[in-house]
């Protein structure tokens, strides 16, 4: 009777290791509800929180058995399938940080242009007498009678050898063209020609016919359009990869058109307001497309090199960082933490983690993570979205 009675002692204890393998002998780790994967239990039973029996978790299916790598999960080929799950290796990319910034577009400095009198006068005729009107290089713009600059004339015609007439003509504003014209004509012009030293077009013109002009007035200003500047406002931080021969793309907004290009200068100080430091492209506008005063954004591939890199939605992110699923041997995947760097052209550089020529998933990743979160993988690596991880017994329980 007294072995009986410890007999039926220790009954339940047989049945609770019962419990620790299934009739084909897998090894069960725990048993958890599927719609709270987080909470686990050392025994079965009815759910707490639904009206359901609770789900043994294997060993196997866990970390794939005995011979699987740590923290691994199994999928089934057909499931990965359905999964659509694509893999790729881990290579090596040349690629740098894109700076993107905005700009304006402006008028070349160096192909503007001004013409001027250096003495007292009047204008007596105009070849072009509005603000833009196109000119080429060796149009006559007007024509200006000046005493000063008919007497310098005379003097260069008689040979006079008080300095160099010849050299005078140019200071008082006279071109090549205007002087040899006077060499041919032989005698001096009482209203002198002035001509375009350039294409281009009128951007300022302060004369009419028969004005009056002073010493040293400006007559007419010609801008070349057929380059343009683009100044660009890139962030202090970012100018430190910026070097001359930087290539750019310029984009303008309004119409989609874009535009490739490299950095001609950067200046030397920053706007300490605006904590920028202006960029300058040139772009060709032979077509005149283009128009200054247009706001545009400039996108610069800075500091290219060599990196180590998996395409960008491969990455997945949780509490504890980055991390991507390897695609193991045999239908495994294992999730790998991982430092990454910059994020550009489609490509995330992977500082540490990860290794060239490995295999990882970049479709379908976001299924296998919530596979790997329901089968307790990420719990390990702390990839638990609630950051918890419970054992406990289930409720009610003692009535089964």
């Amino acid at each position: 009777m007294r072995i009986f009675l410890f007999l039926l002692l220790l009954f339940p204890i047989f049945m609770a290791s019962a419990f620790a393998a299934d009739e084909g002998g897998r090894k069960i780790l725990y048993w958890h509800d599927p719609m709270y994967p987080k909470t686990k239990f050392d025994k079965p039973g009815k759910s707490p929180f639904m009206d359901m029996d609770l789900v043994p978790v294997y060993d196997d299916e866990v970390n794939g058995g005995l011979d699987a790598p740590e923290n691994a999960i199994k999928i089934d080929p057909v499931y990965i399938q359905t999964l659509g799950v694509k893999t790729a290796e881990v290579t090596h990319y040349e690629f740098g940080r894109n700076i993107r910034a905005f700009g304006k577009i402006a008028p070349s400095t160096r192909l503007e242009y001004a013409v001027d009198v250096r003495t007292r006068g009047w204008v007596v005729d105009l070849g072009t007498d509005a603000v833009g009107d196109m000119v080429k290089k060796g149009d006559l713009l007007f024509t200006y009678y000046s005493p000063d600059l008919m007497t310098a004339q005379s003097d260069f015609m008689i040979g006079s050898r008080i300095g160099n007439a010849e050299q005078r003509l140019r200071l008082f504003g006279m071109d090549e063209k205007s002087i040899a014209a006077l060499k041919k004509r032989g005698r001096f012009f009482e209203e002198t020609p002035f001509y375009a030293p350039a294409n281009g077009t009128v951007t300022m013109l302060n004369v009419r016919k028969g004005s009056h002009v002073n010493e040293g007035g400006s007559i007419i200003k010609l801008q070349d359009f057929s380059k343009l500047w683009v100044n660009v406002d890139v962030p202090v931080r970012n100018v430190q990869f910026l070097t001359v021969g930087t290539p750019a793309k310029v984009i303008v907004p309004e119409t989609g058109e874009h535009y490739e290009t490299v950095i001609d200068f950067i200046h030397p100080v920053n706007d300490p307001q605006n904590r920028t430091v202006m960029v300058r492209l040139i772009l060709d506008n032979a077509d005149g497309a283009l128009k200054s005063d247009t706001y545009v954004d400039a996108v610069f591939n800075a500091d290219v090199q060599s990196r180590l890199a998996v395409p960008a939605e491969a990455v997945l992110y949780g509490s504890r960082g980055a991390y991507i699923m390897e695609s193991l041997e045999n239908g495994y995947f294992h999730p790998v933490m991982v430092e990454t760097g910059i994020t550009s052209q489609g490509l995330t550089e992977i500082k540490s983690g990860l290794s060239h020529g490995q295999r990882i998933v970049i479709s379908g990743q976001f299924m296998l993570d919530a596979e790997s979160n329901l089968k307790g993988g990420m719990a390990t690596m702390g990839h638990d979205h609630e950051n918890i991880t419970e054992t406990q017994e289930p409720q009610g329980h003692g009535q089964h």
